[in-house]
């Protein structure tokens, strides 16, 4: 495992809990708004783009070149295919966020992964009306029983599992899965979670029952996750 990190001293302790003993490579940033950070490739890619999803591409690409870079990719353009994914080097895994000012960025070579999903969520107050529409019941109960003050961290981390899994799930099966299907069982003790799709509605492109593993971590602004399949 190894980090690259352009921002504050809590993210990276967070994220690096969340890849400890894993072999991937992760860089976060914040405040990357400079369009020199990107290759001639990816800045084409944007010129048609607002200004605040210019800025939240250049934090995620440059995330993502950095992380590259730790495991031997140097100068390597990150396009996007029809759904807006990233488009990694052959052998390549990996997965980009970005949430208010920061952004992240997590690679891995196939040999040792099969897919990852990365997550990145500004703490604020989580809005509950949307709960009863993108949670399942047993997600709710798992967290309604705690303090109040926490109900919004533990929502959000529920709620990032669920993104990091969707993009773990088009990375390994090219699947785009919904925020509901995905049902999170978290374990708030350690930090980690399985994600999984109910058999009721496996895709015809799942071969077997599908679950992937992953952590979730948090600093004061931020909740981070991360999904993967070995």
């Amino acid at each position: 495992m190894s980090g690259k990190i352009c921002g504050t001293a809590p993210v990276y302790a967070s994220l690096d809990a969340i890849f400890s003993g894993t072999s991937f490579s992760f860089s976060f940033c914040i405040e990357v708004k400079n369009t020199d950070v990107l290759y001639a490739e990816e800045k084409a890619l944007m010129m048609k783009q607002g200004f605040s999803q210019l800025t939240d591409f250049c934090k995620g690409r440059y995330c993502a070149h950095q992380a590259l870079e730790k495991i031997g990719y140097l100068a390597f353009p990150i396009l996007r295919d029809e759904y807006g994914a990233p488009i990694w080097p052959e052998g390549i895994t990996g997965s980009i966020s970005h949430s208010g000012d920061a952004a992240a960025a997590v690679v891995a070579r196939k040999t040792n992964i099969q897919g990852i999903g990365l997550d990145l969520q500004k703490r604020e107050i989580f809005p509950s009306a949307v709960l009863s529409v993108l949670f399942h019941d047993d997600e709710v109960a798992s967290f309604l029983s705690i303090p109040s003050d926490l109900a919004d961290l533990y929502a959000y981390a529920i709620f990032s599992a669920k993104e990091s899994a969707i993009k773990c799930f088009y990375a390994t099966r090219e699947y785009l899965a919904h925020l509901n299907e995905i049902v999170i069982a978290m374990d708030w003790i350690n930090g980690t979670f399985s994600a999984f799709i109910p058999a009721t509605q496996n895709p015809k492109s799942f071969t077997s029952d599908l679950e992937l593993m992953g952590r979730v971590g948090f600093d004061e602004r931020y909740v981070f996750s991360a999904a993967w399949l070995i």
